[in-house]
């Protein structure tokens, strides 16, 4: 499950670029995607495409494009008068953020995935529990069963979201926040982090899930703040 679908939506929000959000089932991405005219967001080494969400269907251009990073730099062309998001020469820190982001929150696939699955369809279900099994090496229901497992992953991901937090803060100590990650304004790297973030928000259940509440108090409450700035730019249209 790629964190940053959801960068697009905060992108698009940012700008104040009016849009209509259309949901598709995971099961149906390929063939929704391929009835809107919508390009694979990559080729596979095998030659398959491969289509992903999000992707985005521009009127004004008659443009058609998938994966958030593509998206968000068209936005940024197309639309100079708005915020810009990816300021010049960070492509190289993005990606590497957004690596270092991945890796953190990914500590918590098998919690959050043991409680994603059971909200989706009979058919989309069965995909991510045989993802999972194979990333877990066991069920879902033998790893909910696992109290041991499951309390070692939150002890680790606790670590590992502590570890992260250091990266908003100067050499000595002191908060780095300015109020964002890069200073005045918002960027792509606050759209990394918020992103997976809320991820988690809903992967969990929402704003009101134990688990939420749990990532959101640690290191000082950081998480849950950073996400509540952000919660406007969510706002589903």
């Amino acid at each position: 499950m790629a964190l940053s679908r959801l960068e697009k939506r905060f992108a698009l929000n940012i700008k104040g670029i009016k849009h209509q959000t259309e949901w598709i089932e995971y099961t149906e991405i390929e063939k929704r995607s391929k009835e809107l005219g919508i390009p694979p967001s990559e080729i596979k080494a095998d030659g398959k495409p491969f289509y992903t969400i999000p992707s985005i269907y521009d009127s004004s251009t008659n443009t058609r494009i998938s994966d958030s990073l593509k998206i968000i730099e068209y936005l940024d062309k197309t639309y100079p008068d708005t915020p810009q998001i990816i300021p010049p020469g960070t492509s190289m820190l993005n990606a590497t953020l957004s690596w270092a982001v991945g890796k953190t929150v990914f500590t918590l696939f098998a919690p959050l995935y043991s409680s994603m699955i059971s909200t989706m369809t009979p058919e989309a279900s069965a995909i991510l529990r045989s993802r999972f099994q194979g990333r877990v090496g066991m069920t879902v229901e033998e790893f909910r069963n696992d109290k041991a497992l499951l309390a070692k992953i939150w002890a680790d991901s606790e670590e590992a979201f502590r570890a992260a937090s250091t990266w908003f803060k100067t050499s000595d100590g002191k908060e780095g926040l300015q109020p964002w990650i890069m200073g005045q304004d918002i960027t792509l790297a606050d759209l990394i982090v918020a992103s997976a973030l809320a991820w988690i928000v809903s992967a969990s259940g929402g704003d009101e899930s134990e688990m939420w509440k749990r990532v959101g108090s640690w290191d000082d409450g950081r998480w849950k703040v950073f996400w509540e700035k952000m919660k406007p730019y969510a706002i589903v249209y």
